[in-house]
């Protein structure tokens, strides 16, 4: 388990590269819609909208900044491999273990520099949905955090559905995509 942080402080663009900024506001978002339900809310579903509860959604974008992490601080093999999930794990069932999970994933993206962003990694990853297929593929650390970034705000918008059927106030920027701001802001 990780430590809880209560200092998760925003980054200002000054001090960090876009690419770190945008996950530690996409982990920012998810720490604030935690901070806004409760417990038992965490372990609701939307049947039939949604068949996964909120807590299976933080644990399924929580297992792909996991899966970047584990590759680039571990480096026993260097490679991604966004095929493990902890399904049942309980990050699904606690919301406090979930905001001590983006905590800690926050302090580790601040700390991290220019040149481990540019860095080439490996990445492994089922493709087909008729058989197991996983195909091994090249990128960088800093396209797989825009991925998993991204990743969270489709999972926030699914968690913002169930969210809303329990007439729970969350903000309103809370699983909007990025490009989607910008052109909201154009507005």
């Amino acid at each position: 388990m990780f430590a809880t942080s209560k200092n998760t402080k925003k980054v200002s663009q000054g001090q960090a590269l876009a690419v770190i900024q945008g996950c530690i506001e996409a982990l920012d978002q998810g720490r604030e819609c935690l901070d806004v339900l409760t417990d038992e809310q965490y372990l609701e579903t939307a049947k039939p909208h949604v068949n996964s509860a909120i807590g299976e959604h933080f644990r399924h974008l929580l297992d792909l900044f996991h899966a970047v992490y584990n590759a680039h601080n571990h480096n026993t093999s260097s490679v991604i491999d966004y095929n493990l999930r902890r399904r049942g794990h309980a990050v699904e069932t606690s919301r406090l273990r979930a905001m001590d999970e983006i905590a800690h994933f926050i302090h580790w993206l601040e700390g991290l520099n220019q040149d481990e962003l540019k860095a080439s990694v490996s990445i492994l990853t089922e493709v087909s949905l008729t058989q197991k297929k996983a195909q091994l593929m090249t990128s960088t650390l800093e396209r797989e955090l825009t991925f998993v970034s991204l990743h969270a705000n489709h999972h926030f918008a699914m968690a913002r559905v169930t969210i809303s059927l329990l007439n729970i106030h969350i903000n309103e920027t809370f699983g909007l995509a990025p490009a989607t701001l910008s052109y909201l802001r154009g507005q």
